[in-house]
């Protein structure tokens, strides 16, 4: 588990299937990840969720991203590999009511942290659609370069690459808090 000022991220649990199915159904939470919903029907998007919830990544994977105080459901963030290298993005999806309160850019910092000193990663990525500026704005104030656009499973996007040594001058040594 990791701990910010304000969130606990936290592995997957069966018991969240719920609230990850109600944040892939979100046709506006949805809309720079991959096909809308409607597009897919309710049981795949179920499976896709269960998949997720059981799915090995090591150190690296699925997170719940809940109120430190309260355990309110605000979303998932990730560290998986991406499709091609050997690279890894850091990304997240927050549930509507989340937005606008800097818990994107608190619980990427989370991440990162993680990728850098517990996983010992020399750099992690990120991908945009291009019209995602929230996401941009998130991506710039983490210290991300861009890259320019790239092929990412069937879609253009923006490609961001944060290297360790850039997040070390920039944050310092700040390990996040581990439970």
């Amino acid at each position: 588990m990791l701990e910010t000022a304000r969130l606990r991220l936290r592995r997957l649990r069966p018991s969240d299937e719920p609230e990850l199915v109600a944040l892939d159904s979100d046709a506006l939470v949805m809309r720079h990840v991959g096909s809308p919903p409607g597009i897919r029907a309710l049981d795949e998007t179920v499976e896709r969720v269960r998949q997720r919830i059981h799915a090995d990544h090591g150190s690296a994977g699925w997170w719940i991203l809940e109120g430190r105080d309260d355990g309110a459901f605000h979303g998932v963030g990730l560290l998986l590999p991406m499709p091609e290298g050997d690279d890894v993005e850091v990304g997240y999806r927050l549930a509507r009511r989340s937005w606008g309160r800097g818990l994107a850019t608190e619980a990427a910092a989370a991440l990162i942290e993680h990728a850098f000193a517990r996983l010992a990663l020399p750099r992690v990525v990120a991908v945009v659609y291009p019209d995602n500026q929230p996401s941009r704005r998130v991506l710039s104030k983490l210290g991300f370069t861009h890259e320019g656009p790239r092929e990412y499973r069937g879609a253009r996007v923006e490609h961001f690459v944060l290297a360790a040594d850039a997040w070390r001058r920039v944050r310092g040594p700040r390990p996040p808090t581990v439970g």
